[in-house]
């Protein structure tokens, strides 16, 4: 008999599985594209910002969502968010914030243009930045 873990890992299994019989487009640990308002990208690329914010130790301000250029999922022993979010820094300082979706940003804001991986495991209730690689967006 399997445990509920197994069980909610094999039932997300099947769903996948059977999701790719029927469209054609969606293998099991294939990347594929989800539009970028998908409520659960939204958390993911919400999840990943104050993730980067608590990490970014070279900045006292935060910085929040500008836009999501892509999101695709991609289902692997959980299921991997692989996101491009373009960041912009706010006037919020980060120890006065832990959301930094409310605050105003920098009339000069420098931006930023991120790639994050955000593992997830529903049947486990984890969440985990796996990759955050962010440039300096170039606005011209």
């Amino acid at each position: 008999m399997l445990c509920p873990t197994h069980t909610m890992f094999v039932l997300l299994c099947i769903f996948v599985c059977a999701s790719a019989t029927t469209t054609g487009q969606v293998m099991t640990g294939q990347p594929h594209k989800v539009p970028v308002n998908n409520t659960k990208v939204l958390a993911a690329a919400r999840f990943a910002v104050v993730e980067f914010n608590i990490d970014n130790t070279e900045d006292q301000l935060a910085y929040r969502i500008v836009n999501i250029t892509s999101a695709k999922i991609q289902v692997v022993a959980g299921i991997n968010y692989i996101l491009e979010v373009q960041l912009g820094r706010t006037v919020c300082k980060k120890s006065d914030t832990a959301d930094s979706e409310p605050c105003d940003l920098q009339s000069d804001s420098k931006e930023l243009q991120c790639n994050f991986i955000v593992t997830e495991i529903p049947w486990e209730d984890s969440r985990v930045l796996t990759k955050k690689k962010c440039r300096l967006h170039n606005n011209a």
